[in-house]
């Protein structure tokens, strides 16, 4: 991909201007359309990872089951009728506020604080005269579901009770659904007092299913939420015994993982997938920029020692160049970067360990070239040192080739990593464009065809990688006379 450009090309493209320097080359540089468009994308990319945190209120890595598994984009409920009804998610907090009461009979429900978090208190005072008579207290709370059946929902309190040693104490939570029938969530009795006991009823535990007698591969929550309409969360809580008993709750969460979520919808455990891709433009440009400018540094210094010194050097140096450049990189990619873990940097380091090849063979072509001219000579006459030589006046009449060489350089360090990531080699603690790829291909986004999942990351790489194609080649045509004559 790397071009040939010249340093005569570099002053000529320098001078064409309003002045030397730059502005010459941005001159010819904002007359060529596709470079222009290049950079245009790159900014969109550059200002996508910076306001990341603006962009998404979720950080990809610690928010997790925000939707259900391979959550659809929200905005597929208006346009695909595959996806019409389905349910968003909420979660409703219900404090003692919130219960409507239905029956007391020797009950109260009140609210408090407690070490300043908001407390349920059922207080019951069963008859002293008879130890059969029970007091009890029936409350509800009403959900209005106005959607389609979801594909799991989950309770979650924490509860204590303070009671004689001889009470005895029953809970009960009942899901009624709009036509009147009643299923029994959850159930516990207790003597005397209990400590603080979490109680957390999820529809994919198998406890669960077990308690409202389904099996291991039915859907609680497709048959709970078969109908659309107002369901009833009824909680009753009854006594017997020979004092007052009171039980304290935390508020009840009752949740729903939706099943439409965000602007790309959510991947296996629920994740932002837009969160995942605006974060992950950081990590391709990081890791596109850090490759690129080792590998092209480590090109160049090479190149230059290579060209300049000659003899044994410049043989030695050609000779590991050619080898490296006979080994089929990503094998031996995949081999170190399994032996060296799983890390960005790791990644980094490899790709640039093999990427540097191409650069230091036009730079050292470009020092022959140079250290033949008058200007090198007269250095070398008047006896500045080599190590002068090469970086006062080899190294800046190369820069222009080596900045073509390290925007041509990115996008092949970007997809480098992409694929390591895809083959599962990837740092899993970032998200990256090749780790979402990576989790799709394994979490079954390509067999239950969730296009939300793959599409977008692939693009992002795609533009990305055009992106600096488009700028790399319009470099190339200003600076580099034959370049420009073929384009």
């Amino acid at each position: 991909m790397n071009k040939r450009v010249t340093a005569a090309g570099w002053r000529q493209a320098g001078t064409r201007g309003n002045g030397p320097g730059t502005p010459g080359f941005w001159a010819q540089y904002r007359r060529k359309p596709y470079g222009m468009i290049g950079l245009g994308i790159v900014i969109v990319y550059i200002l996508a990872a910076i306001f990341a945190p603006l962009l998404t209120p979720y950080n990809p890595m610690k928010d997790f089951y925000l939707a259900d598994r391979m959550a659809a984009p929200s905005w597929a409920g208006s346009v695909m009728s595959r996806f019409r009804g389905a349910p968003p998610t909420f979660k409703r907090v219900i404090g003692a506020r919130d219960w409507h009461v239905e029956e007391e009979t020797d009950a109260r429900l009140s609210g408090t604080q407690i070490e300043g978090e908001h407390m349920t208190v059922v207080e019951l005072t069963p008859p002293e005269d008879d130890p059969f008579e029970q007091a009890r207290l029936v409350s509800s709370y009403v959900i209005h579901y106005p959607y389609n059946p979801p594909q799991t929902f989950d309770i979650k309190f924490e509860y204590s009770i303070e009671a004689p040693d001889d009470a005895s104490t029953q809970l009960r939570i009942e899901f009624e659904a709009p036509d009147g029938s009643r299923r029994n969530l959850w159930r516990s009795s207790a003597w005397g007092s209990s400590d603080v006991r979490e109680v957390t009823l999820d529809a994919r535990d198998l406890d669960f299913k077990m308690n409202l007698g389904m099996g291991l591969f039915d859907d609680p929550a497709t048959v709970l939420f078969s109908k659309q309409g107002d369901y009833r969360l009824v909680f009753t809580a009854s006594a017997t015994g020979s004092g007052p008993v009171a039980v304290r709750m935390s508020p009840m969460t009752f949740g729903v993982l939706g099943l439409l979520h965000g602007p790309l919808g959510a991947d296996h455990m629920g994740a932002d997938l837009w969160a995942q891709l605006v974060y992950g433009a950081r990590l391709a440009l990081l890791i596109g920029l850090s490759a690129a400018l080792i590998a092209v540094a480590i090109g160049t210094s090479v190149g230059i020692i290579s060209g300049y010194v000659g003899g044994a050097v410049d043989e030695i140096l050609m000779r590991v160049v050619d080898v490296l450049l006979a080994i089929p990189t990503l094998p031996i990619l995949i081999v170190l970067g399994a032996f060296l873990g799983k890390s960005v940097w790791n990644i980094v380091i490899l790709v640039a360990a093999f990427a540097w090849m191409g650069t230091a063979r036009l730079v050292r072509s470009q020092t022959l070239s140079l250290k033949e001219r008058t200007f090198v000579e007269a250095a070398r006459a008047g006896g500045a040192s080599a190590f002068y030589i090469m970086t006062s006046h080899i190294l800046p009449n190369v820069l222009p080739l080596v900045f073509a060489a390290l925007v041509l350089r990115i996008p092949a360090a970007i997809l480098m990593e992409a694929a390591l990531s895809f083959l599962g080699l990837g740092d899993p603690s970032v998200p990256t464009w090749g780790r979402m790829l990576q989790n799709a291909r394994s979490f079954g986004a390509f067999t239950t065809l969730a296009w939300w999942w793959l599409i977008p990351p692939g693009i992002s790489l795609t533009f990305l990688s055009l992106a600096f194609v488009f700028i790399g080649n319009t470099v190339n045509e200003i600076f580099n006379p034959r370049y420009r004559e073929r384009s």
